[in-house]
């Protein structure tokens, strides 16, 4: 039997409370023992100002760090240390939040230092062979580095997917993206100017499941708080979201009362926790915003730890 390996937590702050450098985070308070790596809620509440955030596991050398920009928000993933400590980088304490939201366990791996995978062609879809660095990987984590000055497309999608959404990425405004891979654990991946980065940083194995064609979840209605397309037996939906502009988008679990409600800098990836009966509520300021959900971890799995849940 599958085992679950993708368990959301209720939302607490862990922002650094110091900017401009590498900061231990210790989650130890908060994830069980064996975990192996955190999902991440990054929102910059600046009315004006971009700045730099970066994220790291403990004992990482490597040392990206990029701008997020102002009042946008994004998900991440990354790896902690047998002490459930990551390192993060905020360029400002007070205009950064980051909520620990979930954690994963065996089943899903993080690299201490990450691959770089990118891409030495622009202008088409291209594989991304990762089977050395994550053998019998279902799905691949890569932290996403854009152009410090330019707006250029970029992509993901599942090997033999015909899916084909590209939208802009600068920066730091998609800092982990998760997608799934094939049977040789490919992925295929697009970029319009070399300097749109990937860097595998984590895989799975186990407890989820990759659609190869994304299933679209969007919303017609805008400006309210509504439930997408349940998604069955999951306890944690992995979106794609598309924007047109950066307009306003939020993701929550069924029944929160969240209200995490900021730009949609164009193509962030979100990890959002599933309510009851595989619902996850979406809120869109225009019908440019889409959502596309390319996997999903699986609540049926076990085994399931009794602790750090209320």
């Amino acid at each position: 039997m599958s085992r679950r390996t993708f368990f959301p937590v209720n939302a607490i702050e862990v922002t650094p409370g110091t900017a401009n450098d590498w900061i231990d985070v210790d989650v130890s308070a908060y994830v069980p023992a064996g975990a192996t790596g955190v999902i991440l809620h990054f929102v910059n509440t600046a009315g004006a100002y971009n700045h730099a955030t970066g994220l790291r596991k403990k004992g990482s050398t490597d040392a990206r760090t990029a701008e997020l920009d102002y009042l946008s928000h994004c998900w991440a993933a990354i790896g902690i240390d047998a002490n459930r400590i990551f390192q993060a980088y905020v360029a400002d304490k007070d205009d950064i939040d980051i909520y620990l939201v979930g954690y994963t366990t065996s089943g899903v791996t993080f690299f201490t230092n990450a691959y770089d995978k990118s891409l030495l062609t622009t202008g088409s879809w291209q594989e991304i062979d990762c089977s050395t660095e994550a053998p019998n990987a279902i799905g691949l984590i890569f932290e996403m580095v854009g152009d410090p000055v330019n707006e250029y497309y970029v992509g993901l999608r599942k090997n033999g997917s015909t899916d084909d959404r590209k939208e802009s990425n600068w920066g730091h405004n998609t800092i982990t993206a998760i997608i799934g891979c094939d049977g040789a654990q490919k992925c295929q991946g697009y970029i319009a100017d070399l300097d749109q980065d990937f860097f595998l940083v984590g895989y799975i194995t186990d407890g989820c499941i990759f659609n190869t064609n994304a299933t679209e979840i969007s919303l017609s209605t805008t400006a309210s708080w509504l439930d997408l397309a349940a998604i069955q037996d999951a306890v944690m939906g992995f979106i794609e979201v598309h924007s047109s502009y950066n307009y306003n988008y939020g993701l929550r679990k069924n029944g929160s009362n969240e209200d995490i409600y900021k730009y949609a800098y164009y193509h962030p990836w979100a990890f959002v926790e599933c309510g009851a009966n595989g619902i996850i509520e979406g809120k869109i300021e225009d019908a440019g915003v889409d959502f596309f959900l390319v996997g999903y971890a699986n609540a049926r799995a076990g085994p399931f730890p009794t602790h750090f849940r209320t």
